[in-house]
């Protein structure tokens, strides 16, 4: 028999062992692997001078956010306004990060480093390389007669670098670094001052790194039932991406008139039934559409009518 008739009683107690059949489908159910993100405003190893990395935000681990009105870099300089941001999904693998400064000043004595606002990005998906860019608005760098050195460019291309007067090292804007666990590091600015000189080393400002995760995958389990609510078994059915025209997979129902597509990548699908067993009709209508999957289980239910007199 294709279909499995009983009363209400009946019914319940077959609807029981559906859902517990169910559950014991999705188990298989791909499940994400979260992806990182963090920031940090500001780091500075200048002679004798250290900033650890300041104003940081951290995903998964957290804070997600953090800000700091104004960093002092002893005996150097400022930076204001400085924010660091950190998130990302546990269900998409997508990660994103930024930070970004107001007004910022740092004397190197021999010239001085300057800009209204500086800032990073860093955005990562699944099946991509991580992304990212850097922002500076106002920058140059000026002598230490106050003449205008070098003026920074707004939108740096990656890793842009500049030498700095008097043989005092260098500047690179929008650092991009990629890691080998395959991160991505954005340093807005970069600056390396030479041995010679007495602040020499090291200082950042605006960094952020990203690496995306992996996707949870989703599931579609079609079922059908006949007119009277009753599960048909045997019926076939295929499944569509909509953005995609890749050969369509099928599955046929079981028993209990359902079997399940797994590990579907985010994204809208149709599934469509191709064949019923004898005795009933293709339902009307035959496809449904627009089944949005991003991480979850979806149930889509089908009646497949009977084809009176001719079901045994």
């Amino acid at each position: 028999m294709a279909s499995v008739k009983m009363g209400v009683a009946g019914r319940a107690a077959l609807g029981a062992v559906f859902a517990a059949s169910l559950v014991a489908t999705t188990a298989g159910t791909a499940h994400a692997a979260s992806g990182e993100s963090s920031a940090y405003g500001v780091k500075a190893k200048l002679g004798p001078v250290t900033v650890p990395e300041t104003v940081k935000a951290a995903y998964p681990g957290g804070p997600p956010s953090a800000y700091l009105a104004r960093v002092a870099i002893p005996g150097v300089g400022s930076i204001n306004a400085v924010n660091a941001t950190a998130t990302g999904s546990s269900t998409t693998g997508v990660t994103k990060s930024t930070a970004r400064t107001a007004k910022a000043a740092v004397n190197l004595k021999l010239a001085t480093v300057g800009a209204d606002a500086i800032g990073a990005r860093c955005d990562a998906k699944p099946g991509s390389a991580p992304k990212g860019a850097a922002r500076i608005v106002n920058g140059t760098v000026r002598t230490a007669l106050g003449g205008v050195a070098l003026r920074l460019p707004v939108n740096p291309g990656p890793n842009t670098r500049l030498t700095l007067p008097a043989g005092l090292g260098s500047i690179t804007l929008n650092e991009q670094i990629r890691n080998a666990d395959g991160s991505l590091t954005v340093n807005a600015l970069h600056v390396r001052v030479a041995a010679s000189s007495p602040l020499r080393g090291d200082l950042v400002v605006a960094s952020a790194t990203c690496k995306a995760g992996t996707a949870e995958k989703g599931a579609i389990t079609p079922y059908a039932v006949d007119d009277q609510g009753d599960r048909v078994g045997n019926v076939a059915f295929d499944l569509q991406q909509t953005s995609r025209r890749a050969a369509a997979p099928s599955c046929t129902g079981n028993s209990m008139g359902y079997c399940t597509f797994p590990n579907l990548s985010a994204g809208t699908y149709k599934v469509c039934v191709i064949d019923v067993p004898d005795g009933y009709s293709m339902p009307k209508p035959r496809c449904k559409d627009d089944i949005a999957v991003n991480g979850n289980h979806r149930y889509v239910r089908f009646v497949i009518p009977e084809e009176k007199g001719k079901k045994g």
